[in-house]
């Protein structure tokens, strides 16, 4: 990962090769506590890139040779509301120009985690993303990032189980979707709200989440059957329920 100079608050995830001519889809990233460290979850988010996927974290790397906890950056502050909406500005800008060449501007999902999930929801109608990921998150409190019951796009719902402080906001949102959405939810209830983001590759979540960008984003259409028939649960995902998945249309495979 690496940050640059056209989006320095941000961090940038890449595949270390990328084959010639190919163009690769795009991640943009909400951080939990929507904090402005684009590295508070890199086990994950490498693991995500690792796929073939450029993911856009809100938020600068920290200090690689400076020792920190989740709960140490918060010393960083949070990232500005606008900051993923920056991320698909960006993207609009420079997909396949120049030294960004590779990347495809026209498959872009949003996704985040806690208060990132927030920053999802901010951008959620915007028609430059294409699909949505929830992460340990859903409508809290004050925190109204966007109504649910306008959503249209295809969006995925990944909880923690009851022990997860957003367990109940997120299956509330998506409860209240609207019935003809394409929609998924399932929890990992063995690690509640915290999740297993910076667990080697980003354990569990980081399995689920190699699964989703490859199908949503990729165009892996084999990756569908551990979302709709019985993949999930195998592998300890609870609680699991979708509706119109059948209607999901995946990108030409890449």
């Amino acid at each position: 990962y690496y940050a640059i100079d056209s989006l320095p608050q941000h961090t940038i995830y890449a595949p270390k090769t990328i084959t010639p001519g190919l163009k690769i889809p795009v991640l943009v990233w909400g951080n939990g506590g929507c904090l402005n460290v684009g590295t508070i979850m890199a086990p994950f988010l490498i693991q995500l890139a690792s796929q073939g996927v450029l993911v856009i974290a809100n938020g600068p790397p920290a200090d690689p040779n400076a020792a920190g906890t989740f709960a140490s950056f918060g010393a960083a502050g949070q990232a500005k509301p606008t900051a993923m909406g920056d991320s698909l500005t960006w993207v609009a800008a420079n997909a396949g120009k120049g030294n960004w060449t590779h990347v495809d501007g026209t498959r872009i999902a949003a996704a985040g985690q806690s208060c990132g999930g927030g920053d999802v929801y901010r951008v959620a109608t915007d028609p430059r993303v294409s699909v949505l990921g929830i992460f340990n998150s859903g409508t809290m409190g004050g925190l109204v990032q966007g109504k649910v019951e306008g959503f249209a796009k295809p969006i995925f719902y990944f909880l923690g189980g009851p022990s997860d402080i957003a367990y109940k906001n997120g299956k509330g949102d998506y409860a209240k979707l609207a019935p003809e959405v394409v929609s998924w939810l399932g929890n990992w209830a063995k690690t509640g709200h915290g999740g297993t983001y910076n667990e080697m590759n980003g354990g569990e979540y980081g399995v689920a989440a190699s699964r989703w960008v490859n199908w949503v984003l990729r165009g892996d259409t084999s990756q569908a059957a551990w979302f709709t028939s019985g993949g999930a649960e195998k592998d300890g995902w609870t609680e699991v329920t979708h509706r119109n998945m059948d209607k999901f249309k995946a990108p030409a495979k890449i």
